[in-house]
């Protein structure tokens, strides 16, 4: 493979050139992100035949996990544009400081998320989450708190590869990890090969055991390029520099607004799987063999999102490589290219929503079937999966915009947008559709529908504005 930078010093020729470089470095970290996501889809797919309390259980301990994680991850992100304009600028020394200050940020901000979710019952109990499924799903959550650590870690890894346009790395270690999802959730769920039928709790030690495995493996198959990096750090001259408290402080100044801006998205997401929860213990629908449903809205939920969040991570990877390429071109103060990389990263990211949303609204039922067997399960998810076919164009838009602006530096415009989109618009409508025109969680979902397409719409907006503009790159020494 041609050295990285090289590849990033050399800008595309025309349009068609430059959706080709994207493609190539983006459609190998979709693959990655398809992966990543496609651990949860096992899970939900064999607890969603499993029996009926574990699918519910495990969609409410996943959110509680997500919620305390997701901070934390996009606050490590701020190390993408940074090594991306480094390696635009050819500035081979700043790599492995910010590599090491991105694993230090790492390891101190697990530390408390983890903490968070060891009251984890306490949190499902005050927000008056279905009695029935409490005790699984803060199981859940508090074995996920031993997997933030290797989550994060792998995160910083990640980036400093894809700086670096290697990938391949990545995808050996998603395809083997996967693999090894699979069997661990074939024995613990179901307790074969000797092992106890664990549910809810297997799934999670399964994802506990792949996080750290993968930490390992990305180490192993991305050693050419990582360890020589994380060697200089023997430095003391370059670990001290890494290490000290000011630059640290600037790096997760520069990652709130990141972090904010992913707890934000995530928050609304699971906002309203807690709303969802609250109706499955309060309205009393009617659940399988005549019992009152503790856990039927979750579920139909957890496989609508499941299956949203599977084609989110296709234009998720256009808008990481869309960042790469965008860093790089700023790094290298290319205006041309920075707008050439921004309108081949929107475009594709719209064409590949349209496909998945014309699938989501021709076969929703075939799609809920792959995931759960339960009649009354089968029902809901059909209503809720064509709404996510809706939101497809809007979502993709609007995650290739962040990461384009994310390239050139822009990590706070995402944060505004996602506070008025979701926060002051599409939440308030969904409550309202939900309980004052009583559509259920329908009414949940017609809400984020709409927040996506007011983020996408002002993302655009302010994307187009920051491309009229001189960008000078990003600093934190």
């Amino acid at each position: 493979m041609e050295a990285a930078p090289a590849q990033s010093l050399r800008p595309s020729r025309s349009f068609a050139d430059e959706l080709w470089q994207l493609l190539r470095l983006g459609v190998p970290i979709a693959l990655v992100q398809f992966g990543m996501t496609a651990l949860n889809f096992v899970d939900v797919a064999m607890l969603g035949h499993h029996d009926p309390q574990s699918l519910p259980a495990m969609a409410l301990g996943n959110t509680l996990a997500w919620a305390a994680l997701v901070f934390c991850f996009g606050a490590t992100t701020a190390v993408d544009p940074l090594l991306s304009q480094a390696v635009g600028a050819r500035d081979t020394a700043a790599l492995p400081r910010v590599l090491g200050r991105g694993i230090l940020l790492a390891v101190v901000l697990s530390i408390p998320a983890a903490l968070l979710l060891l009251p984890a019952a306490t949190w499902l109990a005050w927000l008056q989450q279905p009695e029935a499924l409490i005790a699984d799903a803060a199981a859940y959550a508090r074995i996920q708190s031993l997997g933030i650590l290797p989550f994060l870690c792998y995160a910083v890894l990640r980036s400093h590869l894809s700086a670096h346009a290697r990938v391949w790395p990545q995808v050996l270690t998603i395809v083997v990890g996967n693999a090894l999802n699979v069997l661990l959730d074939w024995t613990l769920i179901y307790g074969h090969l000797g092992m106890p039928a664990l549910g809810a709790s297997g799934a999670s030690i399964a994802t506990v055991i792949c996080r750290w495995w993968m930490l390992g493996a990305l180490l192993w198959f991305g050693r050419q390029d990582l360890m020589p990096h994380l060697r200089q750090l023997r430095d003391a001259t370059v670990r001290r520099s890494a290490f000290a408290l000011g630059p640290l402080w600037r790096l997760l100044k520069l990652g709130t607004p990141i972090g904010l801006q992913f707890a934000l998205e995530v928050g609304v997401f699971a906002t309203t799987a807690l709303l969802i929860g609250w109706l499955d213990a309060h309205a009393g629908v009617a659940g399988e063999k005549g019992a009152t449903s503790q856990g039927l809205g979750l579920s139909g939920h957890q496989i609508a999102l499941q299956l949203a969040s599977l084609s989110f991570m296709v234009p998720l990877g256009l808008g990481m490589a869309a960042s790469v390429r965008v860093g790089w071109a700023v790094g290298r103060g290319d205006a041309t290219a920075l707008r050439r990389s921004a309108g081949a990263a929107l475009v594709a990211g719209a064409s590949v929503m349209a496909c998945f949303m014309l699938l989501f609204l021709l076969l929703p039922g075939a799609l809920a079937g792959s995931l759960t067997t339960h009649p009354e399960v089968l029902a809901m998810a059909a209503t809720l999966i064509p709404i996510a076919g809706v939101f497809q164009i809007g979502d993709g838009l609007q995650v290739v915009a962040i990461g384009c602006l994310r390239g050139l530096g822009d990590v706070r415009s995402p944060v505004v947008a996602n506070v008025l989109g979701f926060w002051v618009v599409g939440l308030p409508l969904g409550c309202w559709f939900a309980f004052g025109l009583d559509w259920g969680p329908a009414g949940l979902w017609w809400g984020l529908v709409l927040g996506l397409f007011v983020v996408a719409a002002g993302l655009l907006v302010v994307l187009r504005w920051r491309l009229q503009e001189r960008r000078e790159r990003l600093a934190v020494e």
